[in-house]
């Protein structure tokens, strides 16, 4: 999966787009304050690997700040941490951050999903000292980031990842929402879908090619990977799929989410997560959702896009504009 926010066309996507309705909110006149960037900081260590993060922060202002924590995608196994951020987001007093995860078999599943938890966990108990509102966070990306921000808004405290990191103990991962899109939200669909990777050698025997980069849906060798060769094949092993992706994870007190699909990705096909909406929608969730007409795989768009995402962020993080804008 595409690393957006730093593929060719997803840091222009983001500063154009990512805050449309939330700059019409706050009208577009107004100077842009300053912000200062942080990056490289450490938020864990774990399997003795140091785990960063990269903060934009809204300056000159003593009010703290509700924070966007942005998760990369790259199907789970590339991409990394935003080195510019949106600026809107920062010039209207929302603060920045972007993360770093375990990649590939190092990371895996629960392993990401713990890392970006714990990233949560640290902002949080250092709100501080970013001077920001611990109780305005909200969490967001695209494709394998769309699946990591739906999974640290809608598991339970007690999600069996792992846990908090040494120095993390007591604090807790809740988010005040999420916006994915173009997410993978059923592992076991995803699975199902994929086109086989399995190669049959000259003497007979079997062997699994590696994931390739020009094959659209390529779940299946990924899948290999990432959940450190379990296949679902087994009762078991199809609830361990179901428990590491959004789909089994529905209820009906999840935090606000916004789910975006592509009508025509081709690389998550089927809609799924319009599938993850009606169900959290039958649940009683709170939970929003759009489809850019024809939109691949990629950022969202399309007529009232920005709209929609501006009432999300204004709702979810209750910003303000900040206090070297007023008059």
């Amino acid at each position: 999966m595409t690393n957006f926010w730093q593929s060719r066309n997803g840091r222009i996507l983001v500063v154009l787009l990512a805050v449309g309705g939330y700059l019409i909110y706050l009208a577009l006149t107004r100077p842009a304050p300053a912000y200062r960037t942080e990056t490289n900081i450490p938020y864990c260590v774990v399997d003795g690997q140091t785990e960063t993060l990269n903060a934009f922060l809204p300056a000159n202002t003593n009010r703290p700040a509700p924070a966007l924590v942005e998760i990369h995608g790259g199907w789970w196994m590339g991409g990394k941490a935003a080195a510019v951020p949106p600026r809107q987001m920062v010039s209207k007093g929302i603060a920045f951050f972007s993360i770093e995860y375990r990649l590939g078999q190092a990371g895996g599943f629960p392993q990401n999903i713990r890392d970006c938890r714990n990233a949560i966990r640290f902002l949080r108990k250092n709100a501080a000292r970013f001077n920001i509102d611990p109780d305005r966070i909200d969490v967001m990306g695209g494709s394998a980031g769309g699946h990591l921000s739906l999974m640290v808004a809608m598991v339970p405290e007690d999600f069996d990842d792992g846990g908090p990191t040494p120095g993390l103990e007591g604090v807790s991962a809740k988010v005040s929402g999420s916006f994915s899109f173009i997410p993978p939200t059923d592992f076991l669909s995803f699975w199902e879908q994929g086109p086989s990777d399995v190669i049959t050698n000259a003497n007979g025997s079997f062997s699994f090619r590696a994931p390739a980069p020009n094959i659209p849906n390529d779940s299946r060798p990924h899948f290999r990977l990432l959940f450190h060769g379990v296949i679902p094949d087994t009762a078991a092993h199809r609830e361990l799929y179901q428990r590491m992706c959004p789909m089994g994870q529905v209820r009906k007190d999840v935090p606000p989410l916004l789910i975006c699909d592509g009508e025509k990705d081709p690389i998550v096909p089927g809609l799924e997560g319009k599938a993850l909406y009606e169900k959290l929608h039958a649940a009683g969730a709170d939970v929003t959702y759009w489809m850019t007409r024809n939109g691949g795989h990629t950022y969202p768009g399309g007529a009232g896009f920005q709209d929609v995402l501006g009432a999300f962020l204004v709702r979810t993080l209750k910003p303000e504009p900040p206090e070297t804008d007023k008059p």
